[in-house]
């Protein structure tokens, strides 16, 4: 071989290394490319895994918020229940307490009535008292009279007493005289 076909051996070796080189970097360049790409769709399927693992949380979440709605559906109907009865009891202790302040109020105007009889009573009595305790110092007044009178008639039945007897004493000395003249 002469030289000018090594050299165009070599180029013809060389022209056939930078084709496959080319061709190498244009793979290489697609590969990158396809990886990048790759990365690309795998960090978009992890963000939609990433994604629907959350929806499913969410859904975890919401069936468990739905049994713990169902549950608080029936505590809540357990507990309109229970306030439906208490309004009823106090609806009823309602009535029973409007009974009781009418018949209150009934007791109240017969209250002011009573009292009003009672003052009255009260006045009577008064006014009783004070006639009784004039009578009471009539009374006494009179007995004190009636004393003082009684003791009188006694001086005067005394007074009498003696001055019949000096009569007697009289009488009895005018009979002798008369008997011994």
């Amino acid at each position: 071989m002469g030289s000018s076909s090594i050299s165009k051996h070599w180029e013809a070796e060389l022209a056939a290394l930078k084709g496959n080189n080319a061709k190498l970097t244009a793979a290489l360049l697609e590969s990158t490319a396809n990886v990048k790409q790759w990365k690309q769709q795998l960090a978009a399927y992890q963000e939609e895994a990433e994604r629907l693992h959350k929806r499913v949380t969410e859904l975890e979440c919401v069936s468990g918020q739905t049994t713990a709605i169902k549950t608080q559906k029936t505590e809540l109907n357990k507990t309109i229940e229970e306030l439906e009865l208490a309004l009823k009891y106090k609806e009823e202790e309602l009535e029973r307490l409007k009974a009781e302040v009418e018949s209150t109020n009934v007791f109240h105007s017969q209250k002011d009535s009573l009292t009003q009889k009672l003052q009255d009573t009260e006045s009577r009595n008064q006014a009783l008292e004070a006639h009784l305790s004039e009578l009471e110092q009539r009374l006494e007044s009179t007995q004190m009279e009636r004393e003082a009178f009684q003791k009188s008639l006694c001086s005067l039945l005394q007074l009498l007493d003696t001055k019949i007897f000096e009569l007697t004493e009289l009488r009895d000395s005018l009979a002798k005289l008369i008997e011994t003249s």
